[in-house]
């Protein structure tokens, strides 16, 4: 019979492995699953509160993040509960949301960290469409915004019970790096033919970014490398929250950047961006958590 277990750290000393078809819900996983949950709920407000004002006397009016239609062919989404109104797509997501929450909370642990990371990327690249599309926060402001959110409800989550949790930002700040230069490589592969002759035919909606460019690709390239070593400097040298919340934050900016070229440019749906996601967090977790659950701690 599949059972559920929660243990404290110490009883981890003892036994390290569960019983066959048993998952063991660590103190990490049981906290961080609530981190998933304000991602979702964030995205659901914001989803509702970006609809134009015809959707409450006719669904068939929604709108998506990116500001089309919920019909629309162009990067089609699931959307079927939200073209029939508020409610059945409330109760569609509650729905949702109590499955997301049961099943990392008896996978193995680190499918169940995997997961829950993956779910803040998935829902954040939507909150952030809805931020920039509807709400006009800006292309920079708005995964900045998010990003602190979800960085400071998971330090809060992570740091109190991480024995050593310098180690995290310490593996996180490369695969921050790594992310930044997947960024720039999108950004490149995606100028027009036009470009490599002549810079003022640039294609970039980050103003920074543009400016630089439009001097040259390896103007560019300059930015970057400085980018990536004074973030890498700052995330290191930082105070330990704010650290962390950092290495978060700048991580998903540049994910947000590269999953903008899928999205918008490329036209590869919402798969790219869930799949890049998805491989950011096996890497977070991987190389972050791998010591498993005898760094845990009991939160005081």
């Amino acid at each position: 019979m599949f059972c559920i277990t929660q243990r404290s750290p110490a009883s981890f000393a003892k036994s390290e492995h569960c019983s066959i078809g048993c998952s063991v819900l660590t103190p990490l996983v049981a906290r961080l699953r609530w981190v998933m949950m304000a991602a979702i709920v964030c995205s659901l407000l914001l989803t509702l509160c970006g609809q134009p004002a015809s959707f409450w006397h006719d669904p068939t009016t929604a709108m998506r993040g990116d500001g089309q239609s919920i019909y629309a062919a162009t990067n089609h989404a699931f959307d079927f509960f939200l073209g029939h109104g508020a409610v059945p797509f409330i109760a569609t997501n509650l729905v949702y949301m109590m499955m997301a929450f049961c099943v990392v909370s008896r996978l193995p642990r680190t499918a169940a960290l995997i997961a829950i990371f993956s779910m803040i990327f998935a829902h954040g690249y939507s909150a952030t469409n809805w931020l920039v599309v509807r709400f006009h926060f800006g292309i920079g402001a708005s995964p900045a915004s998010y990003a602190t959110l979800m960085g400071t409800l998971m330090s809060f989550a992570i740091l109190p019970i991480w024995e050593r949790p310098r180690t995290i930002i310490h593996a996180w700040r490369w695969i921050m790096v790594a992310a930044m230069f997947i960024d720039f490589t999108n950004t490149l592969i995606g100028q027009p033919a036009s470009y490599w002759h002549d810079a003022a035919a640039q294609h970039e909606a980050n103003a920074l970014s543009r400016l630089f460019l439009g001097r040259g690709w390896i103007y560019y390239l300059g930015l970057n490398v400085i980018l990536a070593v004074g973030e890498f400097v700052l995330v290191t040298i930082l105070p330990l929250p704010i650290a962390f919340v950092c290495a978060f934050a700048f991580t998903f900016g540049s994910f947000v950047g590269a999953s903008n070229w899928f999205f918008y440019e490329w036209r590869m749906g919402w798969i790219a961006p869930v799949a890049y996601g998805v491989i950011l967090s096996t890497l977070m977790v991987w190389f972050a958590f791998q010591d498993g659950p005898r760094k845990e701690k009991a939160a005081s």
